[in-house]
């Protein structure tokens, strides 16, 4: 069971969740609307928990994550679980546990806990208030960051005189629904002796790199300004994982070689780091395709 440090429980009501709000059902339903989710299916308010704890890095070392637990404020004393992990994102405060109001990453969660359920939301690694980089669509230490947060959250459950059942239902979207794969699989294998995986529903993932979403990366098929995105981060994150290349001018164009990897070091809010990207014609040496 990895060690457990968990901030201080707090409702819709305090910071740093959702200032100004309150954690009742109307204002989670209003807050979920809001962010154009919906909110149709809330029964209950909501309370939101930051859980920092222990996991392993892609290398295998020892390192600490965080994400979002939302737990129903009513309901059964023993719950189901719902394993959310999200789409991509490349600043480190975007992430599930440092949401300032319902959100792309964390509307999810207070959805299936206004429902009724236990909904769990890692970070990953890099991300929230975990150190270092963030290893994008590492599929393997999404899986043990996602896997040791369904084991932070029973611990923490445990102490407030609940607690979560053996089921887990697992989902994610985009880059998330690569994540949820990787859990549902090693859940279905019987890692872990307390959660079983009882429903997986990816959503919307890129699950054939190879063959479908890098050739409709370089090829003009998607929305150019998502295609600049994943293509540099991909290079990038992969980069630091699996060395592509020994510098960045071998496969960005000037000027962007010298500025194009401070942009993915989860410290640049997405607005600037989306301004500062140009065109994937623009930004690419031609060479890179072939590599």
């Amino acid at each position: 069971m990895p060690a457990l440090v968990c901030a201080p429980g707090r409702s819709l009501a305090e910071e740093p969740c959702a200032p100004g709000e309150s954690s009742s059902g109307e204002d989670v339903a209003a807050a979920l609307a809001a962010a154009k989710y919906d909110a149709s299916t809330v029964r209950f308010g909501v309370d939101v928990y930051r859980l920092v704890y222990r996991t392993v890095d892609p290398s295998g070392r020892p390192v600490t994550a965080s994400g979002l637990l939302a737990l129903p404020r009513g309901g059964e004393d023993e719950l189901r679980t719902v394993s959310f992990t999200h789409g991509t994102v490349s600043y480190r405060s975007d992430a599930p546990s440092s949401m300032v109001k319902a959100g792309f990453v964390s509307s999810p969660a207070l959805t299936y806990a206004s429902a009724g359920f236990a909904a769990v939301a890692p970070d990953y690694i890099g991300l929230g208030t975990g150190p270092g980089l963030h290893p994008w669509m590492d599929v393997p230490s999404e899986t043990t960051a996602s896997l040791d947060m369904l084991r932070a959250a029973r611990a923490f459950v445990s102490s407030t005189g609940r607690a979560l059942g053996h089921d887990v239902l697992v989902t994610g979207f985009s880059q998330g629904a690569s994540a949820a794969t990787g859990l549902a699989r090693t859940l279905q294998a019987g890692d872990d002796r307390w959660f079983r995986l009882q429903a997986v529903a990816p959503v919307s993932g890129a699950y054939d790199f190879r063959h479908a979403e890098l050739p409709a990366l370089l090829d003009g098929s998607l929305e150019p300004k998502s295609s600049v995105l994943y293509s540099a981060y991909l290079l990038v994150a992969w980069n630091r994982l699996h060395h592509l290349y020994d510098s960045p001018d071998e496969v960005f164009q000037v000027p962007y070689d010298s500025t194009i990897e401070a942009l993915f070091e989860v410290r640049t809010p997405a607005r600037s780091s989306s301004r500062a990207r140009p065109a994937l014609s623009t930004h690419c040496s031609p060479h890179t395709a072939s590599r």
